[in-house]
């Protein structure tokens, strides 16, 4: 079981001899003042490390444990960049979620082992990412990017993810072109777009006729629709969105030039 405490009362040394190999620890309220309570970290042999309202720029300051495997930074306003995530070189899985505008993700790509990455905003705070080029060369199996502001995200560089077995891009912020991408690379995702899925969400019940609407997320601003009421106007979409998914794999195909 995890060991949980608060920043002020983190005690490192009193931890390194009790922390099994493999252990899982979470720090929370991690203001400036509680930075110097981290030392030592590094020596702990933790394969998974929580760390929530933290109050820093970037993690040059946190003494990551080589031997890290798990990352999970939550609700940490100040974050905008993963300088510093490079020292855990043997991480896994990253997962990030409400946190700062992320400015400077390209430490990542040091992280030759890195197979799960998750980027997630709030239902009522999206999250900012400046840009995607840090992806390129990943060899990630599943991204998921969750309450992203992506309408003036470029996601080229997830269609070229070469590995990828497993892709949530959910959220009605990214642009239909950008999707249509990544739908012509990747059939699986087209697929799981063209399934749709009854909504959970709260409300998501019909206003006009009380059913269950279906989440598709390929127009911006609009999520739900009910196979109903929205018959016509559901079909209309989705041929539009599968144009630009033919139009995307025409212009991505290669092109051979005779000599």
């Amino acid at each position: 079981m995890g060991r949980t405490f608060e920043g002020a009362r983190l005690d490192v040394a009193a931890l390194a001899g009790s922390m099994p190999p493999g252990g899982d620890l979470a720090i929370n309220t991690i203001r400036k003042s509680d930075l110097k309570r981290l030392n030592g970290l590094q020596t702990l042999p933790l394969s998974t490390l929580s760390l929530r309202w933290l109050s820093a720029v970037d993690l040059t300051r946190i003494p990551l444990p080589p031997s890290l495997k798990t990352l999970r930074i939550w609700h940490s306003g100040k974050l905008v960049s993963l300088a510093g995530i490079e020292a855990a070189e043997r991480l896994q899985t990253v997962s990030l979620r409400g946190n700062g505008a992320l400015e400077d993700a390209m430490p990542l790509r040091a992280l030759a082992h890195l197979k799960d990455l998750s980027i997630q905003g709030e239902p009522t705070s999206l999250q900012k990412i400046s840009t995607l080029d840090f992806l390129e060369g990943l060899a990630l199996h599943r991204l998921s990017l969750r309450a992203v502001e992506g309408t003036h995200l470029d996601l080229g560089s997830v269609a070229r993810l070469k590995r990828l077995e497993e892709i949530d891009l959910h959220g009605p912020n990214f642009s239909p072109a950008e999707l249509a991408k990544v739908a012509a690379a990747r059939p699986h995702f087209l697929k799981q777009l063209m399934h749709l899925p009854t909504s959970t969400l709260p409300r998501s019940a019909c206003p006009t006729c009380g059913g269950a609407r279906k989440e598709l997320f390929i127009r911006s601003q609009k999520g739900l629709w009910c196979p109903s009421c929205e018959a016509a106007a559901l079909d209309r979409e989705l041929n539009r969105f599968l144009k630009l998914v033919t139009a995307s794999r025409v212009t991505s195909a290669p092109r051979w030039v005779v000599g």
